[in-house]
């Protein structure tokens, strides 16, 4: 017989391979994925249902000694503690059970090892429970097992995971001065805001989470249809085996900054959102992945209240347009270009109609935005059904598209004019016609227009 060689890596390579390419919020946001599944399996999910998630919850805890997730949303059955811990799935039929966006199976171990060096995974069911502890010397040996304790089921049911022995770079990042907890908060609002609104609860630190809503602005849809009201592009459908909804319009009234500078606050609203299975895999994006710049401009300030979300759910995880970390959309996926030919035609149009609405003057546009209100996703969801619009086909399947006239815009009697000159001599003419040279500079141009124009009068 020959001799052989291994090949077995050995544990701080696989570790260090398995953690270097994930940040930690998103390390954090796989183990509150794995509790939004826990709900999922114990309770079963409707995706037609108001609030599927309500009584749910996932309750975060971090400082410089350690880290703490604890839910309540079912435990991990038996029947799935070898594949919750196996550093990927033994069986792809467990990735399919369920409408939820993992399928590799591997985000609990890398979160773990992503956190620090000594992990108890304590999770018990309605019929049983068990305890698994990660200490620092697993890291350093060459077997791969653990022990696991029995223990007594609970009613309901939950895990609970805790890290300590943290790696010195998360017990940095916990600590106050560096803003984690806040930075993680608004990611969480961001990322989960759906599954929140749909009932599930997340609190960091003792303190709630709020979602971050997606709204736009809706007049009566009756009136849309004829033109005589702001709606947004909506599509829906199925492509590929995967339920499909696009909407896209504005998020707020247009409002052109004379100046051409972004508005504080509002540059970061606009954008596209990507949701698969209620979670929220790209937020506000203003790519060209999206169709910015490709059958649709480029995003330019101008476009800053142009807001959309595309919505993809399958009860099986697999189909789903997302890359393997979850957090990012697979550009290549047929399913995903089907839909963004959707996404381009409406972002297109509002794009569009905002070269007209920059024409106007702000009696006459706000006008165009008399009557509308915020009204999220659900609502719209709800108010559309009243309707019926003729069915659109697409590729690889069939949809409706509610594609409503935008009101008419009139030729305004004004004329924008923009042009740039240097910042010196900008503030030299403020502070000769207004004593100011902070003055702002869209009324610095207009009073000079105004003196010239004056003059100009003066010479017929």
């Amino acid at each position: 017989m020959k001799p052989t060689l291994s090949l077995t890596p050995t544990k701080r390579l696989f570790v260090e391979m398995l953690t270097r390419d994930i940040e930690l919020e998103d390390a954090i946001l796989d183990l509150l994925d794995n509790s939004v599944d826990g709900a999922m399996r114990s309770h079963g999910y409707d995706p037609q249902a108001d609030r599927p998630y309500e009584g749910f919850s996932a309750s975060l805890h971090f400082s410089t000694e350690r880290f703490v997730i604890a839910d309540n949303c079912g435990g991990i059955p038996k029947e799935l503690r070898d594949s919750a811990f196996r550093l990927g799935r033994l069986d792809d039929n467990i990735a399919r059970s369920l409408p939820t966006i993992g399928s590799v199976g591997i985000g609990m171990k890398r979160a773990i090892f992503k956190l620090g060096r000594n992990c108890v995974i304590a999770s018990k069911t309605s019929e049983d429970g068990f305890r698994v502890e990660i200490k620092p010397e697993w890291f350093k040996s060459l077997t791969w097992e653990v022990e696991v304790e029995e223990t007594p089921g609970q009613q309901g049911g939950g895990t609970t995971i805790t890290a300590t022995e943290l790696l010195p770079d998360v017990a940095a990042a916990f600590a106050g001065p560096t803003g984690f907890a806040d930075r993680f908060r608004s990611r969480v609002s961001q990322y989960y805001g759906i599954l929140i609104d749909k009932g599930f609860a997340v609190i960091i630190n003792q303190k709630p989470v709020v979602p971050m809503p997606i709204t736009f602005k809706v007049g009566e849809l009756a009136s849309a249809a004829k033109g005589e009201a702001i709606a947004p592009y909506i599509y829906e459908g199925q492509i590929g085996g995967v339920n499909v909804e696009v909407v896209v319009g504005f998020y707020s009234p247009f409002q052109l900054d004379p100046d051409e500078e972004p508005i504080k606050g509002k540059a970061e609203e606009a954008g596209w959102t990507v949701v698969c299975n209620d979670r929220v895999v790209l937020y506000k994006d203003k790519t060209i992945l999206t169709g910015w710049g490709d059958g649709a401009p480029s995003y330019h300030p101008q476009f800053r209240q142009i807001a959309g979300v595309a919505v993809f759910s399958s009860e099986n995880p697999e189909l789903l347009p997302l890359t393997t970390t979850k957090k990012g959309i697979d550009a290549q996926s047929k399913i995903f270009l089907e839909t963004r030919k959707r996404m381009r035609d409406g972002l297109a149009k509002f794009t569009n109609y905002t070269n007209r609405l920059k024409r106007l003057r702000e009696p006459d546009l706000a006008q165009i935005f008399h009557g509308t209100s915020n009204v999220d996703l659900r609502a719209l969801r709800a108010e559309k059904q009243s309707l019926h619009i003729e069915g659109a086909k697409t590729a690889g399947g069939q949809g409706r598209v509610f594609d409503f006239p935008l009101p008419a815009v009139g030729e305004s009697t004004e004329k924008k004019m923009v042009f740039t000159r240097p910042l010196d001599r900008v503030r030299k003419v403020a502070k000769y016609l207004f004593e100011d040279p902070d003055h702002a500079p869209s009324e610095v141009a207009a009073e000079a227009f105004d003196q010239t124009y004056k003059r100009a009068r003066g010479q017929k």
